[in-house]
């Protein structure tokens, strides 16, 4: 990931550890795929849930290779939701300066 926004500046990494909360928010876009293709699934091709249907079967599979797929624009769209709600956007950043991160020690940025 860029250290900073190619386009105004702004860093993108505010704080040591600022990214753990996209855990929560891809695991709930990871959710909400997964009811979005079980609803779609069911209208679609419809579903029942006795022993000798495989349908639930193979949405679950084809589910699990879809969420494989799309697991990397989860994990930027992710990124961009969690940076959006701790970053408000300035409409004139071109001539406003940029805040510099507070709570930014650079030794302790790689410090996994």
């Amino acid at each position: 990931m860029n250290k900073e926004c190619p386009s105004c500046g702004q860093a993108t990494e505010i704080e040591v550890g600022f990214y753990y909360g996209t855990g929560y928010v891809s695991y709930g876009l990871s959710v909400a795929f997964s009811v979005a293709t079980f609803i779609a699934w069911k209208v679609l091709i419809g579903m029942t849930f006795s022993v000798d249907d495989d349908r639930m079967l193979y949405w679950m599979a084809t589910n699990i290779t879809l969420l494989i797929i799309v697991q990397p624009i989860l994990m930027r769209l992710s990124r961009t939701l969690w940076l959006g709600w701790f970053v408000s956007y300035e409409e004139d950043w071109k001539s406003n300066p940029i805040e510099e991160p507070e709570r930014v020690v650079e030794g302790q940025m790689n410090n996994w």
